[in-house]
């Protein structure tokens, strides 16, 4: 039986009330480089992976970008023109090849439902703490 892997994260004072974070590895498709990030958890962003237009560029995912347009909905009913590119996202021992978005106004790395919906995800905001599991 494999052992079960356990993320940790913290709760991030930058924002008040505090904001749930977990650090992550982020490769484009060729894994020829890497950033580490910290992510806000934000289970109100339906799709997996949202990154900072520098974080994005950094990467150089804008060279894998899919061709689709791709518009997301943000709080308040606005529309926005999201970039789309293939990537992998390191979660300790975990890989998961994921969609990365990318928008202009973006200012904080986001994970969303789509890949926060592979852990049992633990929010102990009383001690300050993150944990994903991955089952």
């Amino acid at each position: 039986m494999e052992p079960r892997r356990v993320i940790e994260g913290y709760y991030s004072n930058l924002e008040n009330p505090p904001v749930p974070v977990i650090p992550l590895k982020i490769f484009p498709p060729t894994r020829r480089k890497h950033i580490v990030v910290e992510a806000k958890l934000d289970t109100g962003f339906s799709g997996p992976l949202l990154l900072t237009p520098e974080n994005y560029l950094s990467l150089g995912l804008h060279l894998y970008e899919s061709s689709e347009n791709v518009v997301g909905l943000i709080a308040g009913g606005y529309r926005v023109e999201l970039r789309v590119s293939r990537g992998i996202v390191e979660l300790g021992k975990t890989s998961v090849p994921v969609e990365i978005y990318a928008a202009v106004f973006v200012k904080k790395n986001i994970i969303g439902r789509l890949l926060l919906n592979e852990f049992k995800v633990v929010l102990d905001a009383k001690n300050g703490k993150v944990l994903l599991e991955n089952p």
